[in-house]
């Protein structure tokens, strides 16, 4: 389950089970959006000797504030579209970049 962290720029979630694993948006639909492509990544491609068993609900309150936890759910398709990615290539659009995709396109 992910921490949750408001700063005057950015709004930030770090799963603190899967080292490494951040990221952040502008906006509360950017960063949870952004967090699951990011899990997703995260565990597609992580090796074993990472993975290990998640922390309780009650073990991440010790550690951070209750209300700064929210659950992000796997999104196997997004997890399964990573583990056919070849590695070089780039990570999945954001919302925002789809839309001004769609803008040029008109």
């Amino acid at each position: 389950m992910p921490y949750v962290r408001k700063t005057s720029e950015a709004i930030e979630i770090e799963f603190p089970d899967l080292k490494g694993c951040v990221s952040f948006g502008h906006s509360w639909d950017d960063a949870i959006e952004n967090a699951t492509d990011v899990l997703a990544g995260w565990l597609a491609h992580a090796e074993s000797q990472f993975i290990k068993e998640p922390s309780t609900y009650d073990e991440l309150k010790r550690n951070f504030t209750a209300e700064n936890l929210i659950p992000i759910a796997v999104d196997e398709k997004i997890m399964q579209a990573y583990k056919r990615r070849i590695p070089t290539s780039p990570v999945r659009p954001s919302r925002k970049t789809k839309q001004r995709s769609r803008a040029l396109q008109y």
